[in-house]
């Protein structure tokens, strides 16, 4: 009994939570002596584990319109897991899909929702078992798939990376703010260049979803375009001590599957600004400071708060207590039952 992960994730971003799920798992399945074989499709875009112990690699090379392509497997696994919506090429293998979010359903419309659709309820239909990295996602998941009698749901949260940690030797500015993540739509980073128009010394800091774009910043004025900046590509190492060094984070996304970087900055010390999202307010929990409404002047009001010290060192210490109780070795425990319990190893 052995198991098989499809990595197509590794030639699909170049960096991203998924990529770092699967790498943390796979290291977890070593780390336990699990026989597993990790299947890539080169040319892969980022770098991916080598061979080592009980993992073996497997290099294939990639064939056109390889994601939407049923997922090969040279080692006859027993179960295999994709990382990202891949059917078993053999139709009786037993498989384990992890579902993120239902973006795509939710928000975007047209051919690429038609074709994410398809592949991914696919993909999910056809699993035995379907693992969702929040209730909020087992929600959607049930909302836009359904399931059969014969699947079972797990609930998995996702972990931290002791990466993000606090750093004692960093002073943290009372006027700069952190941005991280994609900035459309849903995201709504609007939403806060409005709200620095009520909080005239206050800074942002963009990490991630690229350069910012002349559209973003259409209508807004130009005190406030010169307060924002985009920092670019950094390390994790980087970007902890960027959540060291600010206020606070501000997460005004309307919707997510999980929201790691709130999980990052809890784990980093950094307060955390959000609005009502399910998926968010179940990671951040009682360390989440929650803007009342979606008025930009609300979401600046919520900021103001930090600059209370005793009731940002509180914010600060429920986060690190919060974030304590998200870790990838519960996380790989847990999926490896699910393994187990389809006869992927004894």
């Amino acid at each position: 009994m052995s198991i098989t992960i499809d990595g197509i994730i590794f030639s699909l971003q170049r960096q991203g939570g998924i990529s770092v799920y699967f790498r943390e798992l796979i290291a977890h399945l070593e780390k336990v002596h699990v026989p597993a074989t990790l299947t890539i499709d080169a040319p892969t875009i980022q770098d991916t584990p080598p061979s080592s112990g009980t993992l073996q690699v497997v290099q294939q090379t990639s064939r056109w319109l390889e994601r939407y392509r049923a997922a090969r497997d040279p080692a006859g696994s027993t179960v295999l897991h994709s990382s990202y919506y891949r059917l078993p090429a053999r139709g009786r293998q037993a498989s384990v899909v992890t579902v993120y979010d239902f973006t795509y359903e939710r928000f975007i419309k047209g051919p690429a929702l038609w074709v994410h659709r398809h592949q991914k309820h696919a993909a999910i239909r056809a699993a035995q078992a379907i693992i969702c990295i929040s209730e909020a996602t087992r929600d959607d998941l049930l909302e836009f798939v359904g399931v059969k009698s014969n699947q079972t749901i797990h609930v998995i949260p996702l972990g931290g990376s002791e990466t993000y940690r606090p750093l004692d030797d960093v002073a943290a500015s009372s006027r700069d703010l952190l941005f991280v993540g994609e900035r459309r739509g849903y995201k709504n980073f609007r939403l806060l260049l409005e709200a620095l128009t009520f909080l005239t010394e206050y800074r942002v800091q963009c990490i991630g979803g690229g350069p910012l774009r002349a559209e973003e910043l259409e209508g807004i004025s130009t005190d406030v375009q010169n307060r924002v900046s985009h920092l670019g590509f950094v390390t994790d190492e980087q970007l902890n001590g960027h959540y060291n060094r600010v206020a606070g984070l501000v997460y005004p996304s309307a919707y997510e599957g999980f929201g790691i970087p709130v999980l990052e900055a809890m784990r980093a010390g950094c307060p955390v600004v959000a609005i009502e999202c399910k998926a968010v307010k179940e990671v951040g929990g009682p360390a989440l400071i929650v803007a009342s409404d979606l008025a930009p002047v609300a979401l600046a009001e919520a900021i103001r708060r930090l600059e209370d010290a005793t009731f940002r060192s509180a914010t600060i210490s429920t986060g690190l207590k919060r974030a304590a109780e998200f870790s990838w070795q519960a996380t790989h425990e847990r999926t490896l039952q699910v393994y187990r319990e389809l006869g992927g190893f004894s």
